[in-house]
């Protein structure tokens, strides 16, 4: 399948790796962590805690440990760390966190966002803790993430993940969703995407969720051709075209290794101050949203 050789397939294999080298004990080879980033429904969440699996370390969600009680945040998070260094080897996996993390200049909260922010680094840099304590941060704005916690030594690996453009691909995910909703569908049958490179996985499990109540509706056993074949003509993706461009070129941006990147991506990076242009079209995006 030629879905194989895409840059997700690249992505879950070079976790694969180091889910391998750290059942083996390799700890020193790990890195202390990695940016999962890209737009919204590409499936972050989802990756970052199926890996986690795979490693065979628990793998732990970082809520909210904010109070509102004075120097009581604090205490949590210290708490939290502390129980972190003594389960080692574990995943820490934090959602959104280019809002949960904050940043070290934050006012208003009598500096308890920015000494929360600096444990956490300090925390992330703490190269004893190497394959010890790993951390997954996931975030579809990485350009809001400190660079603080970006830099080598912290989320030292960055993996960028897009809408996926390939034909077998995108079959691949109709016929995975249909069976997690308890239904199946063909790989023949699934029709030719019209929107192909603007859906998420998020929409391609709702029309599949549309074409299985149809099919039901219509007194079938599993999702027909019909039923699909219609769904995808009438399905409308979403219309936030520059708020998703924002989040795309970020994430390219981001990457720190090229076998993550698209084809086509990567031809126009490697074109002559190809970065440079991805940045120059973020700063642009990022002033037209503003004002709107």
């Amino acid at each position: 399948i030629k879905a194989v050789e895409s840059p997700i397939y690249r992505a879950k294999q070079r976790l694969r790796e180091d889910a391998a080298l750290l059942k083996r004990g390799s700890l020193d080879s790990m890195p202390m962590g990695y940016l999962i980033c890209g737009p919204v429904g590409t499936g972050k969440s989802f990756l970052a805690q199926c890996v986690s699996g795979e490693m065979g370390a628990p793998c732990v969600m970082l809520k909210n440990f904010r109070s509102k009680y004075v120097g009581e945040t604090e205490g949590n998070l210290e708490r939290v760390l502390s129980v972190l260094r003594a389960m080692g080897p574990v995943v820490v996996v934090v959602d959104e966190a280019d809002a949960a993390l904050g940043g070290r200049e934050q006012d208003g909260d009598s500096g308890t966002s920015s000494r929360v922010f600096g444990m956490i680094a300090s925390q992330m840099g703490d190269t004893r803790f190497r394959g010890r304590i790993i951390w997954r941060l996931l975030t579809a704005r990485p350009v809001l993430l400190p660079i603080d916690l970006k830099r080598q030594g912290r989320a030292e690996v960055h993996i960028p993940l897009f809408y996926p453009t390939d034909e077998a691909e995108i079959q691949q995910m109709f016929v995975i969703l249909a069976h997690k909703m308890g239904s199946r569908v063909a790989p023949e049958d699934v029709p030719a995407i019209p929107q192909r490179g603007h859906l998420s996985g998020a929409d391609i499990e709702g029309m599949v969720g549309r074409a299985w109540r149809k099919s039901l509706l219509a007194g079938k056993d599993q999702i027909t051709r019909d039923a699909l074949a219609d769904v995808v003509s009438q399905f409308m993706p979403s219309t936030q075209g520059m708020e998703r461009e924002l989040q795309e070129i970020a994430a390219v941006i981001e990457c720190t290794d090229r076998q993550f990147l698209p084809g086509p991506i990567l031809e126009r990076v490697d074109k002559e101050g190809g970065r440079a242009t991805f940045q120059t079209r973020l700063t642009a995006l990022k002033q037209i949203l503003k004002d709107l």
